[in-house]
């Protein structure tokens, strides 16, 4: 029997701030599967101090959140977005039980099928979200039990087959060329981005979609004129320069960094999966 939600997406309207809980390790909302309902779900609340009882959970399993505060102004916006992370619920706490709330009850969904097949990827969900579910475990700072470990390996392996299967974009900065880029003309160097660590190790960035290009750029404030190139996870590496380690993975996101053995180890381990 379907649950009328109509009351509390009416609050939801009147509400003046929504905290939802983010994962310090993706920068992006914390993400769970439910257990009963396989809802891919976040976590909103009315208030800062629900959000922080909430988060105080998940500290024995060494999952570190924080609350971000949303104004009601862009609600909508932040509900759209949730579609390309592949979320398709919300569970607000509000007075009494937390309630359930399907994200198409809240605001229209995009035409995710169009924007995933257009040449440079405008979209990719399910990359998202398997990232996303993989380096929320992997960065737990834990000793994992035998379970632990596999349950980390299904998410790898989950990961992995989007990541192989997936059109990426790598960028090349332009900014030093005159007029449009022309990569067949040898006489024009664009320069290769780099992403450098705190250990101050330098990665090549690749995305899963044009939104995770825009969203680093205005963190990092680049300026840079940037031409996005696609290209399957194997033809990657033909694109490595001297300086770089390896691959930086939508780093203003779930931030996945994989050096060169890795970025060989995961195209021969996954490549049969893949279709190779």
């Amino acid at each position: 029997m379907a649950i009328d939600n109509s009351f509390i997406i009416k609050k939801i309207e009147k509400f003046e701030y929504l905290h939802i809980l983010y994962s310090t390790a993706t920068k992006l909302p914390f993400i769970e599967c439910d257990d009963e309902t396989f809802d891919d779900q976040i976590y909103a609340f009315t208030t800062e101090e629900m959000t922080q009882a909430f988060a105080r959970r998940y500290i024995t399993d060494k999952i570190l959140l924080n609350a971000v505060k949303i104004p009601n102004d862009v609600f909508q916006k932040f509900f759209r977005s949730l579609y390309l992370l592949g979320v398709n619920a919300v569970m607000i706490q509000d007075e009494g039980a937390p309630v359930r709330v399907q994200l198409s009850q809240l605001c229209e969904a995009p035409d995710i099928s169009e924007m995933k097949n257009t040449k440079v990827p405008a979209a990719n969900p399910e990359m998202q979200l398997t990232g996303i579910y993989f380096m929320q475990e992997l960065t737990r700072p834990i000793q994992r039990s035998n379970a632990e470990k596999k349950h980390l390996h299904e998410l790898e392996e989950e990961m992995a087959h989007n990541l192989l299967n997936s059109p990426l974009i790598l960028t090349m900065d332009t900014t030093g060329i005159e007029g449009k880029w022309n990569p067949a003309d040898k006489n024009q160097r664009p320069k290769v981005p780099m992403v450098t660590t705190k250990n101050g190790k330098s990665y090549q960035p690749v995305y899963t979609e044009i939104g995770e290009v825009r969203k680093f750029m205005q963190q990092t404030k680049s300026q840079q004129r940037l031409e996005m190139l696609a290209m399957p996870y194997e033809k990657l590496e033909g694109f490595l320069v001297g300086a770089s380690e390896g691959f930086v993975f939508n780093p203003g996101g779930f931030n996945l960094i994989l050096n060169r053995d890795q970025y060989k180890q995961m195209l021969t381990r996954y490549k049969q999966e893949a279709g190779e």
